[in-house]
């Protein structure tokens, strides 16, 4: 019988939330969670996942980042601006200072130790922060005559295009030059980080995907493949695509 090939484990990274089953008696309390969808998502391309609880430090990280073959940064709440230098406008959302330090460190730790990471909405701002770049606050208001990026769907239905950039790994995994998305956010990369290509725009402009040349796999997307990957292809291909990233040798 011809042994099973091991499945390459993935971290997840989780939000918090308070309440839950204790209601108001859990203010204050924190619950870590991720929604499901990511780990199904990768289950289904063949990787083994596991959820990174926020309560980290960087000894703990490393001990998990070297156990892992991957790094999923998932969706979640707004990045505090103080990450990349500036102050808060008034269209922030909110934001949880506990995460971004276990996250923005997370992140810097795979990029250094070459760790396959891929970056779902929050998670291609996360990457984008940790490595030296910038982020729209607020699009509506600091880029108004933008498309709508927070559209009152589910988040299984697609809602704007993305065009990708020549030459780049997504336009190779996705096969096409433009596909259909489900984006919904109100922050966005705005000045990529130093090394970070740009793969993909919105119709309006906005950065919808980044990936750095030099690592490994390194790879951001600012819409939701994980809300769409039973029904589409492209999102199929995409968490494809770094599950075998994941679990290919190490260079």
């Amino acid at each position: 019988m011809k042994p099973r090939k091991l499945q390459p484990l993935i971290a997840i990274t989780c939000s918090r939330v308070t309440g839950g089953a204790w209601g108001i008696y859990s203010l204050g309390h924190f619950m870590d969670y991720t929604f499901a969808d990511y780990s199904l998502a990768l289950l289904d391309a063949g990787a083994a996942p596991l959820i990174i609880p926020a309560a980290q430090d960087e000894s703990s990280l490393k001990r998990i980042l070297s156990a892992v073959q991957g790094l999923l940064l998932s969706g979640g709440p707004d990045i505090h601006p103080r990450h990349y230098g500036e102050e808060p406008v008034a269209g922030l959302g909110d934001v949880d200072e506990t995460l971004d330090r276990m996250e923005l460190m997370a992140a810097r730790l795979a990029f250094e130790k070459d760790i396959p990471v891929l970056g779902i909405c929050r998670g291609i701002q996360v990457l984008n922060v940790a490595l030296g770049g910038t982020l729209y606050q607020d699009i509506s208001s600091q880029l108004p005559e933008g498309i709508c990026h927070t559209p009152k769907t589910d988040k299984a239905v697609t809602t704007h295009t993305v065009r990708f950039a020549a030459g780049s790994r997504l336009r190779r995994i996705m096969g096409r030059s433009e596909i259909w998305v489900n984006g919904k956010h109100h922050q966005a990369v705005r000045n990529p980080a130093p090394g970070l290509k740009v793969t993909a725009r919105a119709r309006d402009g906005i950065i919808e995907a980044v990936e750095h040349p030099q690592n490994r796999w390194i790879m951001g997307v600012q819409w939701h493949p994980e809300g769409t990957w039973r029904e589409d292809s492209f999102s199929k291909k995409l968490f494809k695509a770094f599950v075998r990233a994941a679990g290919a040798p190490p260079r």
